[in-house]
């Protein structure tokens, strides 16, 4: 029953909004995305974002590969996608690759073509 609430939730456009407008700056203090990922990602290479959301360690990566490099944001939700799609248009990212889908249906990379996989919260 809450695993059901808990998911129509999920798919409203204003839940989403306030959950992430909420959580963000919490995130930020703990987990600053470029701290966490910068041991790890270096310019050029190529990245898949598992369970990216709205993209935030996806824009993250995105300024780290830079534009020779390459990030795929992944995510389940199409309402999450489309929001970062927005969010990458707007700030002038051509290197996000956005894809609504399931972590397990990745047939759009190409095998063996990804340098770092980041799946942060993936369940």
């Amino acid at each position: 029953m809450i695993r059901k609430l808990v998911l129509k939730l999920w798919e409203a456009d204003t839940v989403v909004s306030v959950v992430f407008t909420l959580l963000y700056p919490i995130v930020r203090v703990f987990a600053p995305p470029k701290k966490l990922i910068g041991p790890y990602v270096k310019n050029g290479q190529v990245v898949a974002d598992l369970g990216c959301a709205t993209g935030y360690y996806a824009i993250a990566l995105a300024d780290s590969v830079g534009t020779e490099g390459k990030v795929y944001a992944v995510d389940k939700n199409k309402k999450s996608i489309r929001l970062l799609e927005k969010k990458a248009e707007k700030g002038g990212y051509r290197n996000i690759e956005a894809h609504a889908s399931s972590a397990a249906d990745l047939g759009f990379i190409e095998d063996q073509s990804v340098d770092f996989v980041f799946a942060s919260g993936l369940l």
